[in-house]
């Protein structure tokens, strides 16, 4: 095994320099040396919030490393555009357990990795409501579902030129990754596919035919929130014989509150309002009545009856958010995640997996702790500032399962601000 050094700040950098220029451009479906390096160290860290969590919480890249496109027509320049190989390579180098990413289908059958159909939504400097597109194309016209593979990779999506991939792409970097984590004994990179288009069900169980042997189906989840393409999905993956297919269906906020409970933002008219009389059985149905592996729910509106209902099934849950990168001013969040992980396998979608494991690391340290701890924070100046702390052992936060987490702020909203 290799000696890794341990370092506060070993991919501080990941998000700023994922992308190189001139000669020395490196593959983007192939991991360097330098890029196994920093990845197994990377790792090293999650082994850490894994053994502090029973091994029981897992980081999920939401996006690669977070949503831009919810910025507007650019995106802060730190930032890689969403569902980008580039942003897909940048999450893997800061260790994650995970990497979700949103599929449709092109016009010539090819399954690309993209969160919207509009490709006005994604296409780098372009007008997000669609009111201004090029010239010749219609809002009917300007989608991934009417255009070729060679169409859309002609259309940039970053500031650097970077392109939406197709999921062969994305595959074919990740496998990549995974013979190196098999190599030094790690868990391979599990791959999070949304199926956003129902219409592409049976190209996507093409290409992971194809690459069945690269790419093992329980290295893969499928979520999505039409629930009947994921019952098409587990059907026609039974009929190839191809078994092993892990679903966790979406679970909307109204599912779980009721529409009536609901804002047009889609947030809760009563904060304090508790799930809807049908809800945990129509979830019952939903998942274990269909042979469903989990739950995919907003971190916001996970409460004790869901967690109740996955421990007594045996299912995962799936925590996502959106647009949610506040990590060191929010500490709700880690909290209802913690909690979560002590009684179930969960997985946490997250916009920056090293921001997210440091924030969820100290948590854990804070509320269990392991003695007198020197600790380490930056200054909004970025002054490095340590102090020693000796945590209460055991503190009970059971109750945020109660509660729940409150909902932040949009983290586009606050940079706006």
């Amino acid at each position: 095994m290799l000696n890794l050094p341990l370092s506060l700040h070993s991919t501080s950098m990941i998000q700023n320099g994922g992308v190189a220029t001139g000669q020395d451009k490196p593959s983007l479906t192939q991991l360097d040396e330098s890029d196994k390096q920093t990845m197994l160290q990377s790792r090293g860290y999650s082994e850490m919030l894994k053994e502090r969590t029973g091994h029981h919480l897992l980081l999920t890249a939401h996006r690669g490393t977070g949503p831009t496109s919810v910025f507007g027509s650019t995106f802060p320049e730190r930032y890689l555009p969403e569902n980008s190989l580039e942003a897909i390579k940048a999450a893997i180098l800061q260790g994650a357990d995970a990497i979700e990413i949103d599929i449709f289908k092109s016009r010539d059958g090819q399954v690309m990795v993209t969160h919207d159909d509009e490709i006005w939504r994604n296409a780098f400097q372009a007008d997000r409501s669609g009111a201004t597109l090029p010239d010749g194309e219609s809002k009917a016209s300007y989608l991934v579902g009417q255009k070729s593979v060679e169409e859309l990779k002609a259309i940039p999506i970053g500031r650097n030129g970077e392109t939406m991939p197709t999921l062969a792409e994305v595959m074919t970097l990740v496998n990549d990754a995974n013979q190196t984590l098999t190599q030094y004994g790690k868990n391979p990179i599990i791959l999070n596919i949304e199926l956003k288009d129902e219409t592409a069900v049976n190209e996507l169980l093409n290409l992971l035919q194809d690459a069945a042997q690269a790419t093992p189906l329980n290295n893969i989840v499928f979520c999505s929130f039409k629930h009947e393409a994921l019952k098409e999905l587990k059907h026609q993956a039974a009929e190839r014989g191809m078994g092993g297919v892990n679903i966790a269906p979406g679970i909307k906020t109204a599912d779980l509150f009721g529409k009536d409970n609901m804002n047009p933002d889609f947030s809760l008219k009563d904060p304090k309002a508790g799930y809807h009389a049908l809800a945990m059985d129509n979830l019952r149905d939903l998942v274990e009545g269909n042979g469903f592996q989990g739950y995919d729910g907003i971190l916001w509106d996970l409460r004790e009856p869901i967690v109740d209902l996955a421990v007594s099934g045996g299912k995962a849950i799936h925590a996502s958010t959106s647009d949610f990168r506040q990590y060191g001013d929010n500490r709700d969040f880690t909290h209802v995640l913690l909690e979560l992980s002590k009684r179930v396998d969960t997985f946490f979608k997250c916009d920056n997996v090293d921001d997210a494991r440091k924030v969820l690391l100290e948590s854990s340290i804070l509320l269990n702790g392991v003695g007198i701890q020197l600790m380490h924070k930056q200054t909004p100046d970025g002054e490095d500032c340590f102090y020693f702390y000796r945590p209460n052992d055991q503190q009970d936060i059971s109750h945020i399962l109660q509660t729940g987490a409150s909902k932040p702020i949009a983290y586009s909203k606050l940079a706006l601000k």
